[in-house]
């Protein structure tokens, strides 16, 4: 496989994070969920569309991503360190697409249009296309998990295919600059989307690193000061009563 030249830090930082203990069952975990999300996604454009020549291609790729849903649900479980883990309440979580955004109350088709939601096809499963090679050759020690990414980027690449010829046909009808605007519309939105997630996750390192700091530098030392310099009470102390029965306790105040 070639890199092109942005995949050298998606598989740089993908090969870290492939390697931590667990995070592999949650990233399958995840994209089950993704997946779910787009086959929802497309089953609403099947519906929704007024062009009986792209239902058929839109039910083929919904049940693509219902197919890829359940081989990353079931090769989650499979990495899955423990019987109830984290990856495992993720995909037990029916409330997960909804609250982390990847499924709406509207579908994406009705927002976007039919070119736009061509476009937007086309860029994602570029994307994800991509990310599936990358982690193909990440998991050659992995050999289930290398095929299911395999399969899953042959599917990928049937989506780039219809979505790019439709979106040359609407070039070759004379909205060569409705083309280019839904792309860049698109694009877009997709970097400020990357770009708001970064910054959850940047603000949730930096807390928790001065927080730390914090703990190390002011309320370790405070702590530790406080008990060096502790003094032991003076004057009058109440005895400590031993526990026994009344008659014992009577002589002992006695």
């Amino acid at each position: 496989m070639i890199l092109e030249r942005r995949d050298w830090l998606l598989w740089a930082i993908s090969s870290v994070v492939w390697r931590m203990p667990g995070r592999g069952s949650i990233k399958m975990a995840g994209f089950s969920h993704t997946e779910a999300g787009s086959g929802l996604d497309m089953l609403a454009a099947t519906e929704e569309t007024t062009r009986r020549d792209m239902r058929a291609k839109y039910f083929r790729h919904a049940l693509d991503e219902l197919k890829h849903a359940r081989l990353f649900k079931k090769r989650a479980l499979a990495l899955a360190p423990q019987e109830m883990s984290r990856a495992q309440a993720m995909l037990e979580d029916s409330n997960f697409i909804r609250e982390h955004g990847i499924n709406a109350s509207e579908s994406l088709f009705s927002r976007l249009g039919e070119l736009e939601f061509l476009a937007f096809v086309w860029i994602a499963e570029q994307r994800g296309a991509q990310q599936f090679d990358v982690y193909t050759d990440l998991m050659k020690d992995d050999p289930d998990s290398c095929a299911m990414f395999a399969e899953i980027a042959g599917d990928e690449r049937f989506h780039i295919a219809y979505s790019r010829a439709e979106l040359d046909r609407y070039t070759e009808a004379g909205q060569a600059k409705e083309v280019k605007e839904a792309v860049g519309r698109v694009k877009r939105r997709r970097f400020l989307e990357a770009w708001l997630r970064f910054s959850v996750v940047l603000g949730d390192f930096m807390s928790k690193l001065w927080l730390g700091i914090l703990y190390i530098l002011v309320l370790g030392p405070s702590s530790i000061f406080a008990r060096l310099t502790e003094k032991q009470p003076k004057g009058f102390v109440m005895p400590v009563i031993p526990d026994g029965d009344i008659l014992e306790r009577a002589q002992f105040q006695g």
